[in-house]
C-alpha cells in the first residue's frame, strides 16, 4: 500500500492494548484458514439461531474469503509467543461483500466510490480466553489508522442481538473518540412470519 499523508482529523492512534501486535495481510493460506474454522465457529456460532439473516460462513466461504486479496486480515497476535489472539477481516472491494449492494453506496459516496475508498468490516473474531482483554479493541485502532489515513469510509452490518449486546455502540464511541468518525444507520431491515399450523 503507497504511504499517504494522515488526515487531519486523526486525532488519536485509539486504544491499544500492551503485548498485543495487529498485522495487516492479504491471504492467510487455505491451511491456516482451514485451522482458524474451528475457532470461528466456537466463537461466532450462537449467531446461528440469535439473527434471523445468516451470518456464519461455511468453511468453504471461510477459507475462501480469508484467501481474497480484496479482503484485509487484521491478525492479533501476541508479542512474546506469536499465538493467534484475534482477526477481523475489512474488504476494500464492495464486490467482495456478496450480500452488500454496490449502487447503494456509490449513490451516497461518489467521490469515495470513484476512487475505490468504500471498505466494509465483515467478522471479527476474538479468541475466548482473550476476550474483554482488549484485544478487539487493538484491532479496531489499526484499522481505523488505515482508514484515516486513506480518508475511506467504513461500512458495516449488525444482527440486533449484537446491537442489544453493546458491540455497536463500543465500536462507533471508540471511532468517535479516536478519529473524530461520525457513524450513521444507512438502513434496517426486518424478518416477519405467518403461522398457519393452528397454534396459538
Amino acid at each position: 500500500m503507497a504511504d499517504r499523508t494522515p488526515h487531519p482529523h486523526d486525532l488519536a492512534a485509539g486504544p491499544r492494548t500492551d503485548g498485543v501486535r495487529v498485522s495487516r495481510e492479504l491471504e492467510i493460506p487455505p491451511e491456516r484458514a482451514a485451522g482458524l474454522y474451528p475457532l470461528y465457529r466456537e466463537v461466532l456460532g450462537s449467531l446461528g439461531s440469535a439473527a434471523a439473516a445468516r451470518h456464519l460462513l461455511t468453511e468453504e466461504e471461510f477459507v475462501d474469503e480469508l484467501a481474497d486479496p480484496r479482503i484485509d486480515k487484521w491478525v492479533a497476535t501476541g508479542e512474546a509467543d506469536g499465538d493467534f489472539l484475534g482477526m477481523s477481516t475489512l474488504a476494500r472491494d464492495l464486490q467482495a461483500v456478496p450480500w452488500a449492494s454496490p449502487d447503494f453506496y456509490i449513490e451516497r459516496y461518489p467521490e469515495q466510490a470513484a476512487r475505490g475508498a468504500i471498505w466494509y468490516l465483515g467478522f471479527t473474531m476474538t479468541l475466548p480466553g482473550a476476550q474483554g482483554a482488549g484485544v478487539f479493541a487493538t484491532m479496531l485502532s489499526a484499522m481505523t489508522e488505515a482508514a484515516v489515513a486513506e480518508q475511506v469510509i467504513v461500512a458495516w452490518d449488525m444482527c440486533s442481538a449484537n446491537i442489544a449486546g453493546g458491540l455497536n455502540g463500543a465500536i462507533t464511541t471508540q471511532l468517535a473518540t479516536s478519529a473524530g468518525a461520525i457513524s450513521a444507520q444507512l438502513d434496517t431491515q426486518s424478518y416477519f412470519s405467518a403461522d398457519f399450523s393452528g397454534g396459538s
